[in-house]
């Protein structure tokens, strides 16, 4: 019996657009993919993001179309290059189950963009989190500093923020963040790509002269990008979103150098895709920094089996069986 692939796609709808300084997303969609074989039965996720450099949600379809008609394109290294999140999921499908053991991962807390994120993070905080990750470059400078400024007043000791911008901003806001974070670095876990792609050199520069730690993102998924995750190329964190970054076994042993500079980021993917990047990071027990994928509750569908929570436990994920997913799927189909 030879290997037979099948897929369904899925269009989820965020409870409350996500604010970016991209603008607002509102729907993410995505396919699983089912692959059967003499093994048994596997499961993996596309879910791609163009804007970091990914296909796109059609290139993708199409490739998965071609890919139930030939299921030797799973072995087509060159097509998959150039699809990195239909690479990510076809790899991951056919992996199979892991021998070793699941470990917990803490969770950073998505706060809502601007001052919204004032009463979320005092009811996150009593829930347990502490570290929490706040979208800027969303409004004006001037209103999200004040904003901040209220925020860390809330934090009690040990808890920390991680900004991203996206790479939305201007070099002379960035110099004013900066200047501010360098004043609370107790709560300032880093910046998150303040300026855009190719402009990595300059980021490092600012990130030495005020010793605020600044993270890539978008720098490191699309043409190029993983040149950053070789040991040495950045010294600050390292924000890896595996459903966008290829083949899964090749990414393990990418990250292996540098995994304790990494931060496993999510792509608004379903159980599918979270469980398979965590098994991911179960072969990287250097990888020990707290993961940002509090994504539960940001649909309002039942694609994301877990609930939100300050730990994503082993035990709980070892209950999560990936057809259910499929199921669902199928009966929306």
């Amino acid at each position: 019996m030879g290997r037979r692939f099948s897929f369904y796609p899925y269009q989820r709808t965020f409870a409350k657009p996500l604010r970016t300084a991209h603008g607002e997303w509102a729907v993410r969609r995505g396919f699983i993919l089912c692959v059967e074989g003499e093994s048994g039965v596997g499961y993996g996720e596309i879910a791609p993001i163009p804007e970091f450099g990914s296909e796109t949600v059609k290139q993708a379809r199409t490739f998965l179309e071609r890919l139930e008609a030939d299921p030797e394109l799973a072995e087509d290294a060159a097509s998959l290059a150039a699809l990195p999140c239909c690479a990510f999921g076809v790899s991951t499908a056919l992996a199979g189950e892991l021998s070793m053991p699941r470990r917990h991962y803490d969770v950073a807390s998505l706060l809502p963009a601007g001052k919204a994120a004032l009463p979320v993070v005092k009811a996150q905080l009593a829930r347990g989190y502490e570290t929490f990750k706040w979208k800027i470059g969303v409004e004006s400078a001037e209103v999200e500093q004040a904003v901040f400024l209220k925020l860390v007043a809330l934090l009690p000791t040990g808890a920390r923020l991680r900004l991203d911008a996206n790479g939305g901003l201007s070099v002379g806001d960035l110099e004013r963040w900066l200047w501010l974070l360098q004043r609370h670095a107790e709560h300032v876990e880093y910046l998150e790509q303040p300026l855009a792609v190719g402009q990595e050199a300059l980021m490092a520069g600012y990130a030495a002269s005020f010793g605020v730690p600044l993270a890539l993102d978008e720098s490191l998924h699309g043409a190029g990008g993983l040149r950053w995750l070789e040991p040495g190329a950045w010294s600050g964190p390292l924000v890896v979103k595996p459903a966008l970054a290829g083949d899964g076994a090749a990414l393990v042993e990418r990250l292996r150098p540098v995994a304790t500079q990494v931060v496993l980021s999510s792509v608004f993917e379903t159980a599918i895709g979270l469980e398979s990047t965590l098994r991911l990071a179960d072969q990287l027990p250097e990888l020990n920094r707290v993961i940002g994928f509090d994504t539960f509750g940001a649909f309002v569908d039942t694609l994301g089996f877990l609930k939100s929570a300050p730990v994503i436990g082993a035990a709980e994920r070892a209950q999560f069986a990936p057809d259910t997913i499929w199921k669902q799927l199928l009966y929306l189909t």
